[in-house]
């Protein structure tokens, strides 16, 4: 099925458990013509580089059901010679956390943000959206009031280097953030990178 890629593309996230729910939207800033199919827990959008756009961006959206969680593996690639083309996915929460040294902290912006990031949306007083980002996949992050925004490829593209993003989200009750975020992060860190061809 051919359709036109919007300029953003929203991701609803449901915890069935406390029946929170999260939108996170994925602002592609270019658009251009793409393929969509579902694949097993996968949906798959491919965006095809035209003059307007010239980059090629694939969106693998991915459900993670023995974790509860859904992992975003976006990647771009370019046929030019030095092109930037920044992804964001932006996030509406009413407080955000970062964990820092076994911490949580609030959430700041940070032009550079690090390795590890690992942030929580609280949703409500009892439920927070965690976000992993995979070491070095976080180029800025910004905090503003209800809004978070990571923004990934903000540096010029190689002429045919494909870059790539790993993101999971996933729920948890604000009162085993800081005993089990950590131990989250690492395990997501060491996961290897799942097939998307």
């Amino acid at each position: 099925m051919g359709v036109t890629l919007a300029k953003q593309v929203a991701v609803g996230l449901c915890d069935l458990e406390s029946g929170r729910s999260l939108t996170v939207k994925i602002d592609l800033g270019e658009s251009a013509v793409l393929d969509s199919y579902i694949r097993e827990d996968d949906l798959v959008l491919t965006g095809e580089e035209t003059p307007e756009a010239p980059v090629r961006t694939q969106a693998y959206i991915r459900g993670l059901t023995e974790d509860s969680a859904c992992e975003l593996i976006l990647s771009r690639q370019t046929s030019l010679l030095d092109h930037a083309a920044p992804i964001e996915i932006k996030l509406t929460a009413g407080e955000f956390y970062r964990l820092a040294a076994g911490h949580l902290v609030e959430a700041k912006s940070n032009q550079e943000p690090g390795e590890e990031v690992a942030l929580a949306a609280y949703l409500d007083d009892e439920t927070a959206c965690c976000v992993l980002v995979y070491p070095g996949d976080a180029d800025e992050i910004f905090v503003e009031p209800s809004h978070l925004t990571i923004r990934s490829f903000t540096q010029s593209l190689e002429k045919g280097v494909i870059r790539r993003i790993r993101i999971r989200l996933f729920f948890l009750p604000i009162a085993q953030l800081e005993a089990t975020l950590g131990g989250k992060l690492s395990e997501f860190c060491q996961s290897e990178l799942p097939l998307t061809t």
